[in-house]
């Protein structure tokens, strides 16, 4: 049954070796998807999440032309295609790049990097991110407002220290009990 309607969605693919479908990114998609599965439990990226009217305002300059001065993340996705990054990485830059201006609920052409370093503590705190999340986000700032926007304050955006993790260290009893699990003599020699 949701394989017929899975296949009503124009443009649809299934993945068989991550076991998914897959629709292609246009408007309406997203739509389509929610009224065709409506009041069964589906997984939908956090980055597909449908626009609030909040961030459709924030986002409807970056569709192309308007008060956006014709910034827009159709030519982010050109330039991270062009520099063969991967199909995630490239999300993952759109993603943060969305996200960062729904957060600061600014136009492009006016951000600064208190605006870039609120974001990133926002990340850090609220949303207790990672440091590598934290770095894909810096990296994904500084590829649109630092390289395609020709922006020089994101120079000065220091990076996370590196999460510390402590190695884990076996007692004598739990190497004792590895080593006898091994069934094989000759590995229980070296």
């Amino acid at each position: 049954m949701r394989v017929q309607k899975a296949k009503t969605i124009s443009g649809h693919k299934w993945n068989p070796t991550e076991k998914h479908w897959s629709f292609p990114d246009s408007d309406g998609t997203l739509e389509k998807i929610l009224k065709v599965f409506e009041g069964e439990e589906i997984y939908i990226d956090p980055a597909l999440k449908s626009a609030t009217s909040k961030e459709k305002e924030i986002l409807s300059p970056l569709a192309g032309g308007g008060k956006g001065e014709g910034y827009n993340f159709e030519d982010l996705r050109r330039e991270l295609v062009s520099r063969k990054y991967s199909y995630k990485t490239g999300k993952g830059y759109i993603y943060y790049n969305r996200d960062f201006l729904i957060f600061i609920n600014k136009e492009p052409s006016t951000i600064t990097d208190n605006d870039i370093k609120d974001y990133l503590l926002y990340l850090a705190e609220e949303k207790e991110a990672a440091t590598a999340t934290l770095n894909q986000a810096i990296n994904a700032l500084k590829l649109y407002y630092g390289t395609m926007l020709k922006k020089k304050f994101l120079y000065e955006i220091k990076r996370p220290r590196k999460d510390k993790k402590l190695p884990i260290i076996l007692s004598k009893e739990e190497v004792a009990k590895i080593i006898s699990s091994v069934v094989n003599v000759k590995h229980k020699e070296s």
